[in-house]
């Protein structure tokens, strides 16, 4: 095997790692990338894996879905790769399983049974792209560093905080000036308003900006696995303990932790992260030796804390320990002004991620993002012109492009416009009607209007 990604290609050219990696940098691709292979057959995660790795990729594997799904719950990855057919859960059932967690995470599937039934149902259910075995490497590394260069651009892009709204505006003043200090603060909001991008945001102004910024959604481990991601164990601390283990702490050392939905945290755990916060110090479960710590904390929620608190489900002590700084983000419909020029800044990055060519919005679908009250949030508009840009093939999102519900929505406020048109259409002819005695031609000329079109207005609203 060569020992450098260009002498798998060139097999008379010699290069250095240090030129490789200016090379690799040179062509856009972050050597930090991690990739998850699932496949049931072993020998094909190995030999994968060692591909990716010696292309400077760092490359983990898991030999089924079920404990890849696992996996993906506890730690980031940029790109998955997995089989099609495997024992208990295959591939499209694997799939659909990733996006319902909601991770935007892209999948290229890799099969035996390259099908046209097969390749559809991939691509119809999220796989960007279907490679049949046996794989040809150079193909798929092609087809990964495209993938990974589109998301970092992407993603890059998509952390910005769009706004033409004053108290968003006000909010990030005062996140410009929390995000200096080492004070812990608080966001709270519905799901979907952007609480992660203010985190982030004030991290991105703080003095640790250059250190680690980890990210803990402390709903989405259970509760009983939620203390060991934490503080970390050591080998033998419980059953499957069978090596020592950094949790969340040790990682932020020097940097940011960010709690998304602390308000799903046990009144156990909370009970010890006070102790945490107070102390700066912590034990590793299993272990009595004290660690010293240097991190700055930031706690997201979409749930009402001093309501939590006063059914005793949240410590009032934690919260004003962690309550230095408050920002509360409005909804998405309290912000009006913001609807267009976000769903302007994701039609940008979608053109870009889908490589189409739409250029603006149809005067419909603008009336319908304007009145719908976005239950959702950002989240929501986000998705919904994601949806509209797939299904797009022309230069402009128009009604046809937008979700079944948006189309009903759209047609009822319809219904209801033109009912209040004839109404009043109505109502005018009628009293033209009474100054004229009665008389079409008198009525017609009052209302400046031909007496045809006076007929056919009269006849259209039963007048006649």
């Amino acid at each position: 095997m060569k020992s450098t990604i260009w002498e798998s290609f060139f097999p008379n050219f010699s290069v250095s790692k240090r030129i490789e990696r200016i090379l690799f940098r040179w062509y856009n691709l972050d050597m930090s990338y991690s990739i998850l292979i699932v496949d049931d057959e072993e020998h094909m995660c190995i030999s994968l894996s060692k591909l990716l790795k010696l292309h400077q990729f760092n490359a983990s594997f898991e030999t089924d879905a079920i404990s890849a799904l696992n996996t993906l719950k506890k730690k980031h990855f940029d790109l998955v790769i997995t089989d099609l057919k495997m024992p208990g859960m295959d591939g499209i059932s694997f799939i659909d399983k990733v996006k319902a967690m909601k991770l935007p995470i892209p999948i290229i599937m890799i099969s035996g049974y390259a099908s046209i039934e097969n390749v559809v149902e991939a691509m119809r259910c999220g796989a960007i792209n279907f490679y049949s075995k046996p794989v040809k490497n150079a193909a798929l590394l092609d087809e990964i560093k495209k993938v990974l260069s589109l998301k970092k651009g992407y993603h890059h892009k998509e952390q910005q905080i769009i706004t033409a709204n004053n108290n968003i505006n006000e909010l990030l003043l005062l996140a410009s000036k929390a995000g200096p200090t080492d004070a812990p603060v608080i966001i709270t909001g519905e799901s979907g308003t952007g609480k992660e991008l203010f985190a982030a945001h004030i991290h991105s102004m703080s003095k640790r900006k250059e250190n680690p910024y980890i990210k803990i959604n402390c709903a989405a481990i259970p509760d009983n696995l939620l203390e060991s991601e934490l503080f970390g164990h050591v080998k033998g601390a419980f059953t499957d303990a069978k090596e020592d283990r950094k949790g969340k702490f040790a990682a932020a050392e020097g940097g940011t932790l960010f709690f998304d939905e602390i308000g799903e945290m046990s009144m156990k755990t909370q009970a010890k992260l006070l102790r945490v916060l107070q102390e700066k110090e912590y034990e590793q479960v299993g272990s009595d030796t004290i660690r010293h710590m240097n991190i700055r904390f930031i706690a997201a929620t979409n749930r009402n804390l001093p309501e939590l608190i006063a059914k005793g489900k949240f410590r009032e002590d934690l919260y004003y320990r962690l309550n230095v700084v408050s920002i509360e983000i409005p909804p998405l419909r309290e912000r009006k002004e913001d609807i267009l020029p976000l769903a302007k800044h994701f039609l940008s990055d979608l053109n870009f991620l889908y490589n189409k060519h739409i250029n603006s919005f149809s005067d419909e679908v603008i009336a319908a993002f304007l009145s719908h009250q976005w239950p959702g949030n950002i989240r929501e508009l986000k998705n919904t012109v994601e949806r509209a840009v797939i299904f797009c093939d022309g230069s402009f999102l128009d009604i046809n492009s937008l979700p079944e519900p948006y189309r009903r929505k759209i047609e009822e406020d319809n219904r209801n416009l033109k009912n209040v048109y004839d109404k009043v259409t109505r109502e005018v002819i009628l009293e033209a009607l009474e100054k004229s005695n009665g008389s079409k031609q008198k009525a017609a000329e009052i209302l400046n209007i031909n007496r045809r079109t006076l007929y056919n207005k009269m006849k259209l609203l039963e007048l006649l």
